[in-house]
């Protein structure tokens, strides 16, 4: 028998708003009473102002049940829902304007949704990004769906969120690489590749994903016919688990178990790095919870949980150019290792991990997929007032600040300037954006004992009363780097919203109000985590200070020659070689700017590139009198023979370097490049894309010629006869 709308049912109503059974209870409410009863809880809700996310659900999904086919009375359902005031009605309206199709006013109800921020933060932005679709705004959607996805989401979340995304592969929308990933699962992965697809979506990156079968891990990398073949991928996913080292709980020869369990996967890595020219993210083992041999296991020479951990440290030291190691366990640490597995998925269907869990892995693939495509964040911009430190300088003075360990919330924001200054020892650049005065600003760097950043840590200080968005475009054009390499932290959540409006590419982590949470949100983005940790990398934050000394130096100077005299530059040009890979690979897939054709090469690719016949591949290095530029450029050539040519494929160079007439070395070392080869001519492209408008006339103003009627629209090539002109040099810059 169907449950009344009395008042012993709305008793159970408020009584179940934390549970399931409220759902239950409102599908067996009669029909012609449903509506009746949605809007009264509604009104009992919002009367005492309580908000439960799940009950507003259900109360919403009940009311589009009955209303859906009918759009007059949903309409007229709605003017009465209007004279309630409360985030529930907010909420439900906004749901059911949804269902029926009145895309203006649903529009403008999410909006409002929003900006009240009713609800959980992914179920909002998803709701108004469905909806935006539903009105034709595939634009405002994507926003949105990136929104939603911009903190954490559980696993129905991102579920939800695939269903959007797939929806808006109807209408292509840049992204800022393309990539082709495999997944090769020893368990089952079918849960993985949508939320994978998902994120590197959030991240900019249009994914194709290939999934292998079940347990085909040894099979599609060693198999030259395999499907994984066929596919090329850039990146290979080995997704191996804790079972696959197949150790006994007591191995009697610790050392021959480790080699047992490591040595199949570097053979994988061979085939990967060697043949496939691809990069593989290789699993280490997950330590299970449960061992028979309880805490035995993880102290006894042959114990499973040690030797899974040597195993562990065993692919670490053999991972090499090309191979980075995906902290498995690590990642189930961070997950609770208690709830890190579903036994019963795992013998119905090999699931592992636990669905819940495979967010937070997602997370940490898209971190090994930015890195190997050069999405690595370079600039950390700071905000100061309750961001940096406690309290308001301007108001509070330097002695009111809340800093250091005599304070709980000082201690906070101190562990948070210790990170910073760390993140700057390895080689992030650190910048201030506050609205502040100037002279208030910097007094706390000048002054308090209790601070751990000082001004020559910060390469660019910005405090003033413009707007933070301006403020940052500032800080990019003198850093000569794209705000699509910056992260901004602020406390204040309309700083926050207003830079990602203006500046939807800057990654502007949701940190909320609370200091202590500032540094584990910061951290939990994994922007700045990169595979590998090179000179240049370390000397960076360094390198932007000697760039402002520049900056000096060319203001006392009389003229452009003279300042390039005065820097004594001199340079190394040298081939590819396993020392060099990893930063030229990085350089090849950051730069934007300084790139006639922006074509990217992850390091295997850049490998072969280096090893083929008729290609020139050269990397350049600066040093000036007042620091080392490390690796700056990267120029890679193809030898047409019968052309008695060189073509530039590639020619890229860092920024930073930019005003000294480095690009005449660099060209110029190619040049004798092809003389040496005996060509007699250089060919030059030039592939126009939304940042590299700074090289539009490079080859022109070097004294190439066009040649016409050929490339794709906004293309233009170019030719240097080497039998006609001499090689172009720089007097400046000595080869070392």
């Amino acid at each position: 028998m169907a449950a009344q709308p009395d008042a012993s049912l709305e008793a159970l109503l408020e009584a179940s708003l934390t549970s399931p059974v409220y759902e239950v209870l409102l599908s067996r409410v009669e029909p012609s009473e449903a509506l009746g009863l949605a809007l009264r809880c509604v009104r009992s809700l919002d009367s005492r102002e309580r908000y439960h996310h799940e009950a507003a659900e259900a109360l919403a999904r009940l009311a589009v049940r009955h209303l859906a086919v009918d759009r007059d009375a949903a309409l007229a359902w709605l003017d009465v829902l209007a004279s309630v005031r409360g985030a529930t009605a907010e909420w439900v309206a906004a749901r059911v304007r949804s269902a029926v199709g009145d895309h203006a006013p649903a529009l403008a109800a999410w909006d409002g949704v929003i900006e009240h921020a009713v609800g959980p933060r992914p179920a909002r932005y998803l709701a108004r990004g469905r909806a935006r679709l539903d009105a034709g705004d595939p634009t405002g959607a994507s926003a949105d769906l990136r929104e939603a996805l911009r903190d954490p989401c559980s696993h129905d979340d991102m579920e939800r969120g695939h269903k959007l995304w797939k929806r808006l592969q109807r209408h292509p929308l840049p992204s800022l690489r393309k990539a082709r990933i495999a997944l090769l699962g020893s368990f089952t992965t079918r849960l993985i590749k949508p939320l994978l697809e998902l994120a590197a979506f959030r991240d900019g990156v249009a994914a194709e994903v290939y999934e292998a079968e079940y347990g085909m891990v040894h099979q599609e990398v060693l198999d030259p016919s395999s499907g994984l073949r066929r596919f090329r991928p850039d990146i290979v996913i080995l997704a191996t688990s804790w079972r696959d080292a197949n150790l006994p709980p007591l191995s009697p020869d610790p050392d021959a178990a480790v080699q047992s369990a490591v040595a199949p996967l570097l053979g994988l890595w061979r085939v990967i790095r060697d043949e496939m020219r691809a990069h593989a993210v290789q699993h280490n083992f997950d330590v299970p919870l449960v061992d028979s041999y309880g805490h035995l296991g993880a102290s006894l020479p042959g114990g499973r949980g040690r030797v899974l951990r040597r195993a562990n440290h065993a692919l670490l030291d053999a991972a090499g150019t090309g191979v980075s190691i995906l902290d498995f366990d690590g990642v189930a640490a961070e997950f609770g290792k208690a709830a890190w597995s579903d036994e019963g998925l795992w013998y119905r269907a090999k699931q592992h991990p636990a669905p819940a869990a495979i967010p937070l892995l997602v997370d940490h693939y898209m971190m090994h997929v930015r890195a190997v495509l050069g999405l690595t964040r370079k600039v950390l911009v700071l905000d100061l007032d309750n961001t940096l430190w406690g309290g308001i300088v301007g108001e509070d003075g330097v002695e009111g600040l809340k800093l250091g360990v005599t304070d709980a919330e000082g201690e906070a924001h101190t562990d948070l300037q210790r990170y910073a200054r760390e993140l700057r020892d390895r080689g992030i650049v650190l910048a201030v954006c506050s609205k502040n005065n100037e002279a208030d600003a910097r007094e706390p760097f000048e002054r308090s004992a209790e601070m751990v950043l000082k001004l020559d840590d910060i390469a660019v200080f910005r405090a003033n009363w413009q707007d933070k968005a301006t403020n940052i475009r500032d800080i990019a054009a003198a850093l000569e780097l794209g705000t699509d390499s910056f992260v901004f932290l602020d406390d204040n959540p309309t700083e926050r919203a207003w830079v990602r409006s203006q500046l939807p590419e800057v990654m502007v982590p949701e940190i909320g109000s609370d200091a202590a949470r500032y540094l584990t949100v910061l951290h939990r983005h994994h922007a700045f985590d990169a595979l590998a940790l090179s000179e240049e990398d370390r000397l960076r934050a360094a390198d932007y200070a000697a760039n402002a000394r520049r900056s000096e130096l060319m203001k006392s100077a009389g003229d452009l020659e003279e300042f390039i005299a005065n820097l004594q530059m001199s340079a190394t040009v040298a081939p590819i070689d396993e020392l060099n890979l990893p930063r030229a690979a990085q350089l090849v897939n950051k730069s934007n700017q300084f790139n006639l054709t922006t074509r990217r090469y992850t390091e295997e690719q850049l490998r072969a590139e280096s090893e083929r016949p008729d290609t020139v591949v050269r990397t350049f290095r600066l040093r000036d009198r007042f620091a080392d530029n490390g690796l700056i450029g990267v120029m890679i050539g193809r030898v047409l023979l019968e052309q008695s040519t060189l073509e530039i494929d590639t020619w890229l160079m860092s920024c930073r370097v930019l005003g000294r007439r480095v690009e005449e070395f660099m060209v110029g070392v190619m040049m004798q490049a092809a003389l040496d080869r005996g060509l007699t001519r250089v060919v030059g492209r030039y592939l126009p894309t939304a940042k590299n408008g700074l090289v539009r006339e490079l080859y022109p103003r070097l004294g190439f010629s066009p040649i016409e009627g050929s490339g794709a629209p906004g293309e233009t090539a170019w030719e240097y006869r080497l039998d006609l002109l001499p090689v172009l040099a720089n007097r400046f810059i000595r080869v070392e």
